[in-house]
């Protein structure tokens, strides 16, 4: 799936997160909330409504992480310090935590341009960049390839190199969630 696609697919699911958070208890959308992001008509349109609707509001990062953890499968934060350096489920935490920061930075750099959210895009980045460190070292079984450094070597290096992705991702946390 493309990237477009898949930023096409992630502004669905996050306007039906939106709108079916507006229902009453009876399924019927409650009368006085209004939808905080439209659907595209097309999907040439990259997931923006057109100028008519004056109204469009992209949703903020704080709005979206839950759906964004609800896509990559976060249901914490990835802390992987305290396992073996070989650990693939540390890897797929990870994994998961360097994709929707990706992705949260790609969505942050189109909906708001303007340059509203910085510190939450380069956050983000950090987050990239450390999950990246981690997976060229081949460390929690991330690699593509076996790891070229001492198995040794990396049971000392790939628990520091994990808590610094988590940090990285507890900064990202929080500054998506500050006011």
């Amino acid at each position: 799936m493309t990237t477009r696609r898949f930023a096409l697919a992630l502004s669905a699911a996050a306007t039906t997160l939106l709108t079916l958070s507006a229902c009453g208890g009876d399924g019927e959308a409650a009368d006085d909330r209004k939808p905080t992001r439209a659907a595209s008509s097309t999907p040439a349109d990259s997931g923006r409504p057109s100028a008519a609707a004056s109204s469009y509001k992209p949703a903020t990062p704080a709005e979206l992480l839950p759906a964004y953890r609800t896509v990559y499968g976060m249901t914490s934060s990835p802390m992987c310090s305290h396992v073996a350096w070989d650990d693939p489920g540390c890897g797929e935490d990870l994994t998961a935590a360097g994709k929707l920061a990706a992705a949260m930075a790609e969505s942050i750099e189109q909906d708001f341009p303007d340059g509203e959210y910085t510190e939450v895009e380069k956050s983000a980045d950090h987050v990239v960049k450390a999950v990246n460190t981690v997976r060229k070292l081949g460390c929690y079984g991330m690699g593509s390839t076996p790891p070229k450094t001492d198995s040794a070597k990396l049971r000392e290096l790939c628990p520091s190199l994990g808590t610094v992705a988590s940090l990285a991702w507890l900064n990202f946390e929080s500054n998506v969630t500050l006011p």
